[in-house]
């Protein structure tokens, strides 16, 4: 009777670990893709709940509640702060503060003044890669509205 023997070789568990690699190649970019999305993902979403809270919280309390854009200061009773996750960047060149009304509407401390057209959120990724961005857009009655993809070129 023959003894075989039951298990690998050397040279078969060589060639299992080679095609296991190549296959761990191939999801390492898909894997950095999906970082970078969830953090652009979460960076928005902490932003429309920032803003949705500031303006609640305003018309709850009855008084105007600021709040501050890339400002990683503690939040207080009358101000709220953002700041972009990860990678995450806001576009330059928009008002990085905004105070809520309890009217429902939006004023623009540094004009002192309600603001009388819709107000854009650009978040970037550093990619820059315009798939990887997201707009928050502000009524000029309030309403916070996140749309999918902006324009971050």
């Amino acid at each position: 009777m023959q003894n075989k023997h039951k298990g690998f070789t050397l040279i078969e568990l060589m060639v299992t670990i080679a095609v296991m690699a190549i296959i761990a190649m191939m999801a390492a970019p898909s894997f950095g893709d999906m970082l970078q999305r969830q953090n652009l993902n979460k960076s928005t979403k902490e932003l429309v709940a920032t803003l949705n809270q500031a303006r609640a919280k305003a018309a709850l309390e009855r008084r105007e509640i600021t709040v501050e854009l890339l400002s990683a200061d503690e939040n207080t009773d009358d101000t709220l702060n953002w700041m972009p996750v990860g990678k995450s960047s806001l576009k330059t060149g928009r008002a990085t503060e905004i105070v809520f009304m309890p009217t429902g509407l939006v004023k623009d401390p540094a004009a002192n003044q309600i603001i009388a057209t819709d107000t854009s959120f650009e978040i970037c990724d550093a990619s820059s890669d315009p798939k990887y961005s997201r707009m928050v857009t502000i009524s000029k009655m309030g309403a916070i509205q996140q749309i999918v993809e902006g324009d971050c070129s």
